[in-house]
């Protein structure tokens, strides 16, 4: 209903501090992989009709009972989507500072013909 929130939220909120980030940790990546899958989930909730262009806009809001549901929703799915994305993302950032290591290492370690 409104998992995407949580993602979201972290991305927008990385999103007017990134300059502060150093670009090392490539927060880019991060802030994409966070508005891809917060885009494509949007667009399959308002397919679904889950959110519609009117108010309250998250049909889950209309009823106190729906909206227990969507907040329990967003605490369980919403924090496992944003976890992954984190996940993967911290998995990209290693591997490559970890080839760059190595491609600096073979750069010094390279022997020059004199």
């Amino acid at each position: 209903m409104a998992c995407f929130i949580v993602p979201m939220s972290l991305a927008l909120g990385i999103g007017a501090i990134r300059k502060k980030i150093p670009a090392s940790f490539h927060i880019n990546w991060l802030i994409m992989l966070l508005g891809g899958g917060v885009a494509a989930l949007t667009l399959e909730h308002i397919a679904h009709q889950e959110v519609v262009l009117y108010p309250p806009f998250l049909t889950a809001m209309s009823s106190p009972a729906d909206t227990s549901v969507m907040l329990y929703e967003m605490a369980t799915i919403g924090s496992a989507m944003l976890i992954a994305c984190v996940v993967i993302w911290v998995a990209m950032v290693v591997y490559v500072s970890r080839v760059e290591d190595g491609k600096s290492k073979l750069k010094h370690n390279r022997v020059t013909p004199e």
